[in-house]
């Protein structure tokens, strides 16, 4: 019975290890972004210095006149508009592509603009205070930093598979984590309370590996499960698609989003319809929504007879986990079809609501963020332990054979995972060096934020000592850390001491956040000292006060 315990211990370490070794640089770098890509809408507007709290209205009713005097055909058309407040305030409009035959009996109004396909996709930026197009092209501000960050945390930046990576990295980290459960499970109390410091430093790396671990085990739980949710989604909805719904789409995200329900077209011309602006308002009086609170609205079918609108507010009150409410007209009537008030927590819908709201710190406000960027570095600690745990073990007479080899990896693991610190500081920094009006700005940012990057790796490679690599991404991390707020004053204006004051809460929250990031980045390089395992003191010891015999000469 004891060998077969033995047996299924090992196999369960041995789970453990391989699967946290084979994505330990991807899951640390999910982590390390995905801190940082928790404050995405604060670091986009702290870069381009904008104000908060600017209170706008959409007129919906001329957002759809500027749609089509662009030349689009808007006959049959689903359209999407949402208020986005990421960086600067824009009006997201979008529509899928749709084909001559599907609305062949509607009017058509051609329109001759050589820059648009009349029946493709719709993808436009509008100002909300000029009702200007400032993009034809996307609907999402990738080039800024924020925005960055967050798509570095999933991989968007390798080109079609970078999410569906992440998804398999929270998969082999689902696998860790319940492994490192079953290891650890009998002394799971014990062992998070032993810290051994005058022993070994692949015990000391134990401890701390364990006992963090513990703490944030709850938090690393929760991500492994909805980063691989978010990752593999079409995976996990493609077989319920095809064995529940027939293969239909829009059943499957009518059954599950109930607010996006999708209609059938009657090809027939809506000859009348009452005012967009009038329903939302009247959406906002039925459901009992504050002002503050900005509709997404989506209508299905656009001048067909059986036109819905959509209209989907989520206010920003920490009172309630659930903050949505809905409801769903028929456009040529008006009557109601369908609606969800705030208090009506139906299991329809919250499900992917409660999974964005936990992966993304919807809740809660600021503290919630700290604390989820707090455990974030937790789990990016618990990352490189377990990585020197591997790596401390193969430091002995048995691995001599592949003890270069073995330096080289835990070199350029550590040169990426710590090398990232400083490169997303510098990023910021080189950020506020750049002009805004340079031309191709963010492409030549972000080429030379790899470049950095990759150069730390190349110097950890070349350097192959761990203590070194540690103190100076630390270092170098916390002089730009310290300087960020003062090129921010320097290049805006926006001083942390005042910007506050001025209402750029953003740029105070982000400044100051970077100020003390900074120092104790430093005040840590300078005060941590370089682990000496103390069986090497021992040997060292036994060498000096061996007696000397002639051969030492």
């Amino acid at each position: 019975m004891k060998s077969k315990n033995k047996r299924n211990f090992n196999v369960f370490f041995n789970t453990h290890t391989v699967s946290g070794i084979i994505i330990s640089v991807a899951l640390f770098v999910c982590f390390f972004a995905g801190a940082f890509a928790l404050f995405q809408t604060n670091i986009n507007k702290w870069e381009n210095n904008v104000k908060n709290e600017i209170n706008l209205s959409i007129d919906y009713e001329k957002t759809l006149s500027i749609i089509q005097n662009e030349g689009f055909i808007m006959d049959g058309r689903s359209f999407f508009i949402q208020l986005l407040d990421n960086s600067a305030p824009y009006i997201m409009v979008a529509s899928r592509p749709i084909k001559k035959q599907e609305n062949s009996n509607l009017t058509k109004k051609g329109f001759s603009n050589p820059k648009i396909t009349p029946y493709g996709p719709i993808s436009v930026k509008i100002d909300p205070l000029t009702y200007k197009i400032i993009d034809r092209d996307s609907v999402e501000p990738v080039e800024h930093l924020g925005t960055f960050l967050y798509h570095l945390h999933y991989f968007d930046q390798v080109p079609k598979v970078g999410i569906y990576l992440s998804g398999l990295v929270s998969l082999f980290f689902f696998f860790a984590i319940i492994t490192g459960i079953i290891i650890h499970w009998k002394k799971i109390v014990s062992n998070f309370f032993t810290f051994r410091i005058k022993v070994s430093i692949k015990n000391l790396w134990t401890d701390a590996h364990t006992a963090l671990g513990i703490i944030g085990l709850p938090f690393q739980f929760m991500y492994s499960v909805t980063g691989a949710l978010f990752g593999l989604v079409i995976l996990v909805l493609l077989p319920s698609t095809m064995v529940l719904f027939d293969g239909d789409q829009g059943k499957l995200l009518g059954y599950i989003a109930p607010a996006y329900k999708t209609f059938d077209k009657t090809n027939e011309l809506l000859i009348e319809r009452p005012n967009i602006n009038q329903l939302v308002q009247d959406a906002r009086n039925e459901l009992q929504i504050d002002k503050l609170a900005h509709a997404s609205i989506n209508i299905s079918n656009y001048n067909d007879q059986n036109a819905h609108l959509m209209a989907e507010f989520r206010t920003k009150s920490n009172k309630t986990f659930y903050d949505d409410a809905h409801i769903i007209y028929r456009l040529r009537d008006g009557a109601v079809v369908s609606k969800k008030m705030l208090q009506n927590h139906t299991y329809q819908g919250n499900v992917l609501h409660t999974v964005r709201k936990l992966h993304f710190a919807q809740f809660g406000g600021y503290f919630v963020k700290a604390v989820y960027f707090l455990l974030s570095l937790i789990t990016c600690f618990v990352i490189l332990s377990g990585v020197m745990i591997w790596l401390e073990a193969r430091n002995n007479k048995m691995y001599q054979k592949k003890k270069r080899f073995n330096s080289y990896l835990g070199s350029i693991y550590l040169g990426a995972s710590m090398g990232l610190f400083p490169a997303i500081s510098f990023f910021f920094c080189i950020t506020k060096a750049f002009p805004v009006e340079m031309e191709n700005r963010f492409e030549i940012l972000s080429n030379t934020f790899y470049i950095f990057w990759l150069s730390y790796i190349v110097y950890a490679a070349i350097s192959k000592d761990y203590h070194k690599i540690n103190k100076h991404a630390l270092i170098l991390a916390g002089v730009m850390g310290v300087m960020i707020p003062f090129l921010n004053g320097y290049q805006s204006g926006l001083w942390f001491w005042s910007s506050l004051q001025s209402g750029y809460i953003d740029s105070f929250f982000i400044d100051i956040c970077w100020f003390f990031l900074g120092l104790l980045s430093l005040i840590t390089a300078f005060s941590v000292k370089r682990l000496v395992s103390h069986k090497t003191k021992r040997n060292v010891k036994k060498t000096i006060t061996k007696p000397l015999d002639n051969k030492t000469f």
